[in-house]
């Protein structure tokens, strides 16, 4: 797909008469109404503080202010905000995409393109990335691989989550009630509680639920409805600042989510190919099944309920010392993981009920981490990081199957832990050249091991009371060992107090892995590695007033990680493959604008041209020729060849506007009009381009009015997001179902429905 001129053009003039990076916090904002000024947000995204108009880095920052009026309480919802970043998702697994590069394995053994972390504590697997924003601080979104100071899996970006810390000098915080759609009800808090001088504790919590977006007809009521919320959240922080140079933060936490889920790769079969020729609808459901169990994207009719229960457990400690020529840091993080996800495995009302060979999958998981700093002070004109982490994963990962309405192990999937370790040793530095000149240099040693899951010993088959017992072999799951180099060289110019340049190139890997031990299957797959170039500038003009920034770059993925599907003995696997390669080129802007006292007005565009080079993954059965791309009849044929195809989730262009007004009423209370509003161009929802997968352009605008009080104590705030009631394909897969491994099938995840609601806030 290529970017037209009449489309560049109004990308350039929509950002430049707009503004788009809402990256204020809520004292900036403050200021902004004042004065009429915007103030820079500072930012950790070099793992040192500074203002994001002074780092050489594509960065979207969200302080807390801009985080309310987006409407961001978790990562779904940030690319209404973030240049060239689409949100995918299939059940309760996230698919983040950025500059062409997309996730597409999920769950306890997969591991994401755009590295979470929250508190500086990496967040491991595509399930936890759905995890609730309370009482968060900032929200940083870097594009564009962050390998060097981040390490592997910040293959495409980095998202830091930076909750709020206690502090010394108040007791303060706040508390929300929302009610809305869907018999949504939430309720917020968080409150800060200064015991000594140098001693703090600050408590945040969460609670909320509602009903499912996607209706199920099979039951009356909501009870089997799908896509529901029913979550809880609580973190507890201490903080102790003994002396000036020491100061010691540690946070603690759970999270409980249960409710009905929206099926684990998506809840609906939109349609198939058979024999090269595209059909709508399920292809495969039982006979049974009546003849309307799917009446669009959020009605469906299951007679087998799903069920989602993810539990979530954590401890954080950081420790910053100050040793006077230079700062040490020390992250350190324990969290324990259980989740548990079914569904209705044939996706129709027909069929066994309570009885199935597959159904969902169970996971207890732990992981442990440690990050050491040591950052030079000062002001010299060397500016210098050396670090060290160590980060260690295992998970007891199996398939459920239900009997008689309960989910159970099989027998033949009781199978050890997977195992996951990583370690890297980087450096990284900045020299002042002349008082405009810097140069930016950082190096990275990464080292990957993981072991797949022990294999089962038959010969110690048993039955144990009513249970199947099969021991797992321990120790001897296929291991696997990759290792990279990872480098980033800049060089930044300040043309003015108000505005700089920069270029950079930079490298980044995703680490390799291991499959099922299966025939016809490869054992394993090797690291993706890209190579990133790009150009910045960042500028503030009119005091103030304006803040623009544009980064144009060009990323060559190489060994890219594909998903692919094979038919074996009647039964379709899924697997990954090294795929090929691809060359993403593009254009990001943002601004944000104040025009005149109470206006505020944001915007953004990306422009991207992504396309698979020499990209082959396994032949699909069912889609034919696939105009010469494959062919079915000879086994010894080359591969699906996927050349010129787009990666999921990649549109040529996306548009994000956000305007306000505040209308000072008498009493100095103030009301406030906010319009939301962004366009896609067409895209696919999955590597394969084919009929189906195929996301036409589309527009979806959220309306807020919020009424201020003269203290800016009390926000009363309603809100309509969604508001054309949109229904956006974030996930489809093309896949052989074991049902009917002739065909390929397509199965759908979409977007939500239009929402409502009102929501009350008090800060003290």
């Amino acid at each position: 797909m290529q970017m037209t001129r009449k489309a560049l053009y109004l990308g350039i003039s929509l950002a430049i008469s707009g503004g788009a990076m809402a990256q204020q916090d809520a004292q900036s904002e403050d200021k902004a109404k004042a004065g009429g000024a915007i103030e820079e947000l500072t930012v950790t995204a070099t793992k040192r503080e500074a203002s994001v108009q002074d780092v050489s880095v594509s960065v979207t920052a969200l302080g807390e202010e801009a985080l309310k009026m987006g409407g961001i309480e978790d990562v779904s919802r940030l690319e209404n905000l973030v240049p060239g970043m689409q949100f995918g998702q299939s059940g309760s697994e996230v698919r983040l995409a950025i500059r062409g590069t997309r996730t597409n394995n999920v769950g306890s053994e997969a591991e994401q393109v755009v590295g979470i972390f929250e508190d500086g504590v990496y967040v491991p697997t595509t399930t936890q990335a759905t995890g609730a924003y309370v009482d968060v601080e900032r929200v940083e979104v870097l594009r564009g691989p962050q390998g060097t100071l981040y390490g592997r899996n910040t293959f495409g970006g980095t998202i830091n989550i930076h909750t709020r810390a206690p502090d010394f000098d108040s007791v303060n915080g706040y508390v929300s009630a929302l009610g809305g759609s869907y018999d949504r009800h939430k309720f917020e808090g968080a409150m800060n509680v200064p015991i000594t001088d140098t001693l703090a504790v600050r408590f945040a919590m969460m609670d909320e639920a509602h009903d499912g977006y996607i209706e199920n007809t099979v039951v009356n009521g909501s009870a089997d409805d799908m896509n529901d919320k029913d979550i809880s959240y609580f973190r507890g922080s201490l903080r102790w600042q003994p002396m000036d140079e020491l100061d010691i933060t540690l946070r603690a936490g759970t999270s409980d989510q249960g409710g009905n889920g929206s099926a684990i790769w998506g809840y609906q079969q939109i349609g198939a190919y058979r024999d090269g020729v595209y059909v709508d609808g399920h292809q495969f459901a039982p006979d049974d099944a009546s003849d309307n169990f799917d009446q669009g994207p959020w009605k469906v009719a299951r007679n087998m309920a799903s069920s989602v229960d993810l539990q979530s457990d954590f401890a954080t400690l950081a420790v910053k010392a100050d040793l006077g020529f230079a700062s040490l840091q020390y992250t350190g993080n324990y969290t324990q993981f259980d989740g548990e996800q079914t569904y209705d495995p044939d996706y129709t009302d027909g069929g066994d009920g309570d009885t199935s060979g597959f159904v969902g999958w169970v996971s207890d998981q732990n992981t442990r981490s440690h990050e050491l700093q040591l950052s030079s002070n000062g002001d010299g004109a060397l500016e210098w990081m050396l670090g060290a982490y160590w980060f260690e994963q295992a998970s007891g990962w199996n398939w459920l199957e239900r009997s008689s309405g309960t989910p159970e192990i099989p027998h033949w999937d009781n199978q050890g832990d997977y195992t996951s370790d990583s370690v890297g040793y980087f450096g990284h530095a900045t020299l002042h050249a002349t008082e405009d000149l810097r140069f930016v240099a950082g190096l990275r040693y990464a080292e990957d091991s993981k072991q797949q899951r022990d294999p089962l010993d038959w010969s110690t088959w048993r039955i144990e009371g009513d249970d199947v017992v099969v021991d797992a072999l321990e120790g001897q799951g296929v291991p696997g060992e990759w290792d990279d180099i990872l480098w980033k060289g800049a060089v930044e110019f300040d043309l003015n107090d108000d505005q700089m340049v920069y270029g950079q190139v930079s490298t980044g890997y995703r680490a390799g892995g291991i499959n099922f031990v299966r025939e016809g299957v490869p054992l394993t797959y090797d690291p993706e590695t890209v190579k990133a170039w790009e150009i910045g500038y960042k500028s503030a003009w009119f005091d103030n007033a304006l803040v623009f920034n544009a980064a144009a770059y060009l990323n060559q993925y190489r060994n890219m990680q594909a998903q692919s599907f094979v038919v074996l003995n009647g039964t379709a696997s899924e697997f990954t493959e090294n795929g090929g390669s691809l060359d993403s080129t593009g254009l990001e802007l943002e601004a944000t604008w104040i025009p005149a006292e109470n206006w505020r007005i944001s915007a953004s565009a990306a422009f991207m041209n992504a396309e698979f080079d020499r990209y082959e993954v396994s032949k699909v059965q069912g889609l034919g020729s696939l105009d010469g791309r494959q062919d079915l009849t000879d086994p010894d044929a080359p591969l699906l060849d996927l050349k010129g195809y787009s990666p999921a989730l990649s549109p040529d262009m996306t548009l994000g506007l956000q305007v306000s007004y505040d209308f000072l009423l008498n009493d100095g209370s103030r009301i406030r009009p906010y319009l939301q509003t962004y366009y896609s161009a067409d895209y696919y929802a999955y590597d394969i381009n084919v009929e189906g997968a195929k996301q036409d352009a589309y527009t979806k605008t959220d309306l807020r009015l919020i009424w201020e009080s003269p203290s800016a104590s009390t926000e009363v705030q309603a809100f309509v997001m969604n508001l054309e009631d949109e229904a956006v394909l974030n996930r489809v897969v093309v896949f052989n179902p074991s049902a009917d491994p002739s065909i390929a099938s397509l199965q759908a995840n979409f977007g939500n429905p239009r929402t409502w609601g009102m929501n009350v806030s008090y800060h003290f």
